[in-house]
């Protein structure tokens, strides 16, 4: 008979010592499994047997609380008798978490994520035990969110560690942790936070039910989440958040969005989000609000740049040389009059290069990243100029764009703006002015009409709804009075969905 065969026959231990760790090794493959550990021992007139794995399971917690405290119960007890599971909690293990479990594929999955089975002989329900203790990457700064101002921490692989951080900015017992998982094989440990009675609870109910509906033998990570539970899988940008920061994760609940933590993930997920979180940077919160609205301010004209600026100049180059002022023009002509390709050729073969440059020096080592940079803007740029393959201002226009995409916060958000600049680019050089404008309206209806967990993509701007004047501009902290925009109040009315 199979494992699964017998998972399906044997729904609970037998409660004969013998048979349920035999029933455990074969689980658990022991015979060939190096890892799986099996530890007899006895207290009084009972016989006992930890079920754990090597270098998941903490051994010195199992010493401590487990075999130390059985073995002084053992010496304070007269006469030997026997022991059940439940006087073993309640009186012997010098353990907080500790729970009875009698279904032995929940006791496999228990035992593999680092807890410890503690089987008794003649009860047919083992010990679940708290002994996970395998090496994990302490607290650091964060890597991709930096800021100038605010917070240094950012989340790590460790699911418990990443609650606790939020626990910190959020010291409140409405700040509800609900476990779940996902993936029927290889199981991914979840946590679904959110603040009870601020977060509607239509959010709530759609991200559970989406999480549960997830068919897939396995869920890496929150990258693969969010693309099980995401609105529109084929929209250009991403329609939840994804952050490193828990000063910015506390800041999302507070807003009544909810988040998703995972483990071996260094990132939550947010959801619902809009387009302007996608925009926004902790240092916005952290700093002035003058200097916060400058930021901000900054970082729309990059993104309009990154998105727009070589449509416009392919556009103005190859339809429209009349708007052109007489002088520039002349130095443009003279620049690329020993080039052999098209503009649009010329401005394809940059894009490519700049994100080739930029793929490769995310890839490579840190400690020569900065050198092939260093190599790939300054030598190869200056040598293709003077090759006469590229024209000197279109380096310019390379530039500004790789400059504006770069002010972008989320690196999601920022490659989908490079699609967008393609799709803009090409509508440039079919069309000229009239394809930018098509191509803007265009993004624009995209980005109205996308939807984040039922939520529309652009609130609360369109549709229009009551909200913080903190979109965006940066006001002071005084004058933003809507703090839940997806909260019970927030969330009345159109938007979200309705499990």
């Amino acid at each position: 008979m199979t494992i699964e065969g017998e998972a399906a026959h044997s729904g609970t231990l037998t409660g004969v010592l013998s048979e349920d760790v035999a029933q455990m090794r074969r689980r658990l493959y022991g015979d060939i499994n190096a890892d799986a550990h099996f530890r007899s021992f006895r207290i009084g007139a009972t016989q006992l047997c930890i079920c754990y794995m090597e270098g998941m399971a903490d051994d010195n917690k199992i010493g401590a609380f487990i075999l130390h405290a059985c073995g002084m119960e053992e010496d304070r007890d007269a006469s030997p008798r026997r022991w059940t599971s439940g006087e073993l909690m309640e009186r012997v293990l010098e353990i907080a978490q500790c729970e009875a479990e009698a279904r032995p594929e929940s006791l496999v999955r228990s035992v593999v994520s680092g807890m410890s089975a503690v089987l008794v002989d003649g009860s047919r329900e083992a010990l679940v035990v708290e002994t996970r203790g395998y090496p994990a990457r302490q607290v650091n700064r964060t890597t991709n969110e930096s800021v100038v101002i605010g917070s240094q921490e950012g989340f790590v692989e460790s699911l418990r560690t990443n609650v606790t951080l939020i626990r910190r900015y959020l010291p409140s017992s409405r700040l509800i942790s609900e476990p779940m998982s996902a993936g029927s094989e290889f199981p991914c440990s979840l946590c679904l936070m959110y603040l009870e009675g601020t977060t509607d609870p239509g959010i709530v109910a759609a991200l559970r039910d989406r999480i549960r509906r997830i068919d897939a033998p396995s869920v890496d990570g929150i990258g693969e989440l969010q693309q099980y539970i995401e609105d529109r899988p084929f929209a250009i940008l991403p329609q939840m958040l994804q952050t490193e920061r828990p000063d910015r994760a506390a800041s999302c609940l507070r807003e009544g969005q909810a988040i998703v933590l995972a483990e071996n993930s260094p990132y939550a997920l947010v959801a619902p989000a809009t387009v302007f979180h996608q925009l926004h940077a902790s240092d916005d919160s952290f700093a002035r609000w003058q200097y916060g609205t400058f930021l901000r301010v900054i970082r729309l004209c990059g993104v309009l740049l990154s998105v727009f600026l070589p449509g416009l100049y392919i556009a103005l180059t190859s339809h429209h040389m009349h708007l052109i002022p007489m002088s520039l023009l002349t130095s443009i002509a003279e620049a690329r009059a020993n080039v052999p390709f098209p503009i649009l050729v010329e401005i394809l073969i940059m894009e490519f290069s700049f994100s080739l440059i930029n793929e490769a020096g995310t890839r490579i080592p840190q400690q020569i990243g900065s050198a092939l940079g260093i190599v790939g803007a300054l030598i190869l740029g200056q040598a293709a100029v003077a090759a006469s393959i590229i024209s000197p201002i279109l380096i310019i226009i390379v530039a500004l764009t790789g400059l504006g995409n770069y002010a972008v916060p989320d690196y999601g958000f920022s490659v989908g703006l490079i699609l967008y600049r393609l799709f803009v680019i090409l509508c440039g050089a079919l069309l000229g002015l009239f394809g930018i404008c098509i191509a803007g309206y265009c993004i624009l209806l995209s980005v109205c009409g996308e939807r984040s967990l039922g939520f529309p993509y652009a609130l609360p701007l369109a549709p229009s709804r009551p909200h913080n004047p903190d979109i965006l501009l940066r006001p002071p902290v005084w004058a933003q009075v809507h703090r839940a925009l997806y909260g019970r109040r927030g969330a009345s009315g159109e938007g979200g969905e309705n499990p």
